[in-house]
């Protein structure tokens, strides 16, 4: 009977690996030539993650082994002769030197590597990992995406990081529509602080729809003359004003400005649009109609915490900077320590990240469909982030974290990031809606 040998590392055992072995059975006796921890080790980079007398184990519980022997990676004529083989078989993927006589080469089955297995588990302790059910303005869940790249980073000197920066830059300015990005260390609070010292001064338009649209005047350089005005009454403002400034969708109660009419508006007072984007970007469209906006790397964009954004139009003039860390160069020569995994997190996140929304919408659908009579607002001022309705949310799930805005509300906001990471909604079977008398 002929020897036939299979070589293999086999760090995770699969239905690829079985059928390899079926068919090199049906040329004689299998011996498998199992690759040593110190091989892998050396030629992969990493442990595996069975040592070499599990996987042996395992191997040899299988009816067609006959035997399973210690082999180095790359197999050779020296190799065959030591264990005695006639034959030995491999995937198509085949780097080893022997003559083609004692090779026999099979195509390997399709959907499946060890590599591939790797990447289902980080998926599954990810969803593990989100069983909270996050019904907050975010970060609601943690997508596996946002973490598979997160490795050493630094500043300067790294390519790695450079190539890995620059792309989510330019990702960052199609979502966006402006013209230049700068991200810093820090939440959305630090990048809309960021921008307002760095382009706002002179007569301010504040449009007021919420706790966080008026947060932003506690956030502008000194010297500003500040004008409020509730956006319902928007439409009755005149005079002439160097900045209007916004929250594109507000949070402490679920409602969406129209961001054509303020820049309408904008254009009629002779000022500039500043954009509170943290709520909106990655979600809702025109952002490129400010002509700066800040936001973070959570919320709408799905990465980790720790990177604040200011995206900015190339006609804006600069203002001279009051401080260091208030000052836009900074961080955009990158003098201080930046937000390396939190670009990691948002690398992982784009090429995913128009489906992680397609999730966001089904939930925010949900929530329409559900609840129809309860609805707070029209459907022109709907924000994609969150729902506010007319009723009290509660639940008995300890896995379900509710929102608290920060508004004086009747009712409750629902926001919809918690469910971004599953293909269903659970929400309806985890919360208690309960009317208002």
């Amino acid at each position: 009977m002929k020897r036939i040998m299979v070589d293999m590392s086999a760090t995770l055992i699969h239905h690829g690996h079985v059928r390899l072995i079926k068919k090199a059975a049906e040329f004689g006796d299998v011996v498998i030539g199992l690759t040593t921890d110190d091989e892998i080790e050396s030629k992969k980079g990493y442990f595996p993650e069975l040592n070499f007398e599990s996987r042996k184990e395992i191997l040899e519980a299988m009816a067609l082994v006959k035997e399973v022997v210690p082999t180095p990676w790359l197999i050779n004529e020296e190799v065959l002769n030591k264990y005695n083989i006639d034959l030995l078989v491999h995937g198509d993927d085949n780097s080893n030197i022997i003559p083609k006589e004692k090779l026999l080469l099979f195509p390997r089955t399709k959907g499946v590597s060890s590599t591939d297995m790797r990447h289902n588990v980080g998926r599954s302790v990810a969803q593990i990992k989100n069983k909270k059910l996050m019904l907050t303005p975010g970060p609601g869940a943690l997508p596996y995406e946002a973490t598979m790249e997160l490795r050493p980073l630094f500043g300067r000197d790294d390519e790695d990081y450079a190539q890995m920066s620059n792309e989510v830059i330019e990702w960052i300015k199609r979502l966006s529509g402006q013209d230049e990005v700068v991200f810093a260390q820090g939440s959305a609070t630090f990048g809309l602080e960021l921008a307002a010292h760095s382009f706002v001064k002179g007569k301010i338009l504040l449009v007021s729809t919420g706790y966080y649209s008026d947060r932003l005047e506690q956030l502008l350089p000194s010297g500003c003359e500040v004008t409020k005005c509730r956006y319902v009454d928007i439409g009755n403002m005149s005079g002439d004003f160097d900045w209007v400034m916004c929250a594109y969708t507000e949070t402490s109660c679920a409602f969406k400005v129209n961001l054509k009419k303020l820049r309408k508006i904008s254009d009629e007072c002779g000022a500039s649009l500043y954009v509170d984007a943290t709520a909106s970007i990655g979600l809702e469209d025109h952002h490129e109609l400010a002509d700066v906006i800040a936001f973070s790397s959570c919320k709408g964009l799905f990465g980790i915490t720790g990177a604040a954004f200011v995206a900015y139009k190339n006609h804006l003039v600069i203002n001279e900077p009051s401080q260091f860390y208030l000052n836009l160069q900074t961080h955009q020569e990158r003098r201080i320590t930046g937000p390396y995994h939190a670009i990691a997190s948002l690398h992982g996140v784009m090429g995913v990240h128009a489906d992680i929304v397609r999730r966001v919408k089904r939930s925010k659908q949900y929530v329409l469909n559900k609840w129809p009579n309860l609805l707070g607002v029209s459907d022109e001022e709907q924000p994609l982030l969150c729902t506010y309705i007319e009723a009290k949310v509660t639940t008995e799930d300890p896995n379900v974290v509710l929102y608290t805005p920060r508004s004086d509300l009747k009712g409750s906001v629902i926001c919809h990031f918690g469910e971004a990471h599953w293909e269903r909604v659970t929400l309806g079977e985890r919360i208690i809606v309960k009317e208002l008398d």
